[in-house]
């Protein structure tokens, strides 16, 4: 019953960890609560994106990945839609954080 309790903990640390890399290494971006936050949900929903689209194309019709390299694959495409989510959804965040104040 709590091992999907710990996947949600282990994701929400591991997308604010490398959040928080992105948004220092950025030149125009501060480090902030709200910041880390555009960041983590971004990066949930690029995961949630990616893992579909990857299966989609890569996984047999039963929705299984058969090989190594597939899963190695989707776990490399897991990380990169970590990172394009939460920097997208950052950058929306500060594009319309401007707008309005």
């Amino acid at each position: 019953m709590l091992l999907p309790l710990f996947g949600l903990v282990f994701g929400v640390v591991i997308s604010s960890l490398l959040g928080t890399a992105v948004i220092v290494l950025h030149p125009r971006w501060k480090l902030s609560l709200a910041n880390i936050a555009w960041f983590v949900v971004g990066a949930f929903a690029g995961v949630i994106g990616s893992s579909l689209l990857y299966t989609w194309i890569v996984a047999d019709e039963n929705q299984h990945l058969n090989s190594t390299a597939a899963v190695i694959g989707f776990l490399a495409t897991l990380g990169a839609g970590t990172v394009l989510g939460g920097t997208l959804a950052v950058h929306i965040g500060q594009y319309f954080g401007s707008r309005v104040a």
